[in-house]
């Protein structure tokens, strides 16, 4: 590959994270996250509930606070040496189930936003990582060579091959009766 083409990927790759990471920033300032949890009416309750029912929670989410036991109990065995898989084990499930828990806590909302807004973030997007992966097929092409896969010989390149192959073998078969 020359320089100049490799130059042309890299400003063609620049280019299109630039127009994919604008298109992701502008997308995503249009999203609004918030808590499940809000202050209304006469205290901290959970909007929605079950079936519209809103079920005052003023503790947070319900079991939360029991993951720190299986939590606490992995980090002392962590800290003693023993039962390490164990320990492990209570670790990243207490903090899997404590992210999960967090996460379902968020909502997320979308500011109004026209079709045209719309229509701009996701020709950026699209278009940026289209030119990314543009910039990086020749690489693609340049791997595949360099492993074997070389493509197809023209027709002509064949017959040369062929006729060279026929002259090694008539040389073979001379030497063959040189020595014999």
């Amino acid at each position: 590959m020359s320089r100049e083409r490799a130059a042309t990927d890299a400003l063609t790759f620049t280019a299109g994270g630039c127009l994919f990471g604008a298109g992701v920033f502008l997308f995503l300032n249009q999203v609004m996250v918030h808590s499940g949890f809000e202050r209304g009416g006469g205290g901290w309750g959970w909007r929605g509930g079950f079936g519209g029912w809103g079920a005052a929670l003023p503790f947070g989410t319900p079991g939360m606070g029991l993951l720190m036991i299986p939590l606490g109990i992995g980090v002392c065995l962590l800290f003693t040496g023993s039962l390490q898989r164990w320990a492990r084990l209570l670790v990243w499930g207490s903090l899997a189930a404590l992210a999960v828990g967090v996460l379902n806590s968020v909502r997320i909302s979308f500011r109004p936003a026209t079709l045209w807004q719309l229509m701009v973030y996701v020709v950026m997007i699209a278009s940026g990582g289209g030119l990314m992966f543009r910039s990086l097929t020749a690489y693609e092409e340049q791997e595949r060579t360099t492993r074997g896969d070389q493509p197809e010989p023209r027709h002509d390149q064949r017959s040369d091959d062929d006729e060279l192959r026929r002259e090694l073998a008539e040389l073979r078969k001379r030497v063959d009766e040189l020595r014999g």
